[in-house]
């Protein structure tokens, strides 16, 4: 068994977003596919991305990423990333083994998102939670084929605009008119999760976030 350190010098580390119950993993918002592009158009989420301001910024965080999104190509990722996962969450209660893919970026290809399905699948004690644009790579796949322990929500594209119809999970964001489904509380919690997991339960079938 490897240790943290020689996994991370292999893969890199697991990003600790302050507002989440502990780990996340992330890749620049720049080099997503479709958020990308949409990013460059008024009234779309990815217009006011927190992820291409901030700490983002910071040549720690775009170090890191980059180191990341190359270390996906590896034929030992999953192995690797499944193993890191299991190191890192080992002595965190119940409570907290909630990790989140992408607190930064997407998805990069549909062989992406099936290296992500065994590492879910390797770690059943974790609970994982990933949204996406993406929809072509989605698409491709049923809702029998996502692992049990990982919640995959198909995020809208427009601000104060309905879910998407062609998933069962869902996100969005509303900011003039009335959040559809489950409201993140986070914006009253001094921007963290705290005690809420909604994002990761399956019986939630949309979650909302207030733009800020």
């Amino acid at each position: 068994m490897k240790t943290i350190k020689e996994l991370e010098a292999r893969i890199g580390t697991l990003s600790n977003p302050s507002k989440m119950p502990s780990f996340a993993w992330g890749i620049s918002a720049k080099k997503c596919k479709t958020g990308s592009k949409l990013a460059k158009i008024t009234g779309t989420i990815c217009n006011k991305c927190y992820a291409l301001n901030g700490n983002y910024l910071f040549p720690c965080v775009v170090n890191a990423h980059a180191f990341r999104l190359k270390a996906i190509t590896l034929p030992e990722w999953v192995d690797y990333m499944a193993e890191l996962i299991t190191q890192k969450y080992r002595n965190l209660d119940k409570s907290r083994r909630f990790h989140r893919w992408f607190d930064s970026g997407d998805l990069q290809s549909y062989e992406h998102l099936m290296k992500i399905f065994e590492v879910c699948e390797l770690t059943p004690h974790i609970k994982y939670w990933l949204a996406t644009r993406e929809y072509p790579y989605i698409d491709q796949i049923k809702e029998e084929d996502v692992p049990k322990n990982l919640c995959l929500r198909v995020s809208a594209i427009k601000v104060d605009s309905p879910p998407p119809k062609f998933w069962k999970w869902t996100s969005g964001v509303h900011k003039d008119k009335k959040a559809i489904g489950r409201t993140c509380p986070a914006y009253k919690q001094g921007g963290e999760c705290k005690s809420c997991r909604a994002c990761w339960n399956h019986k939630v079938k949309q979650v909302s976030y207030k733009e800020h």
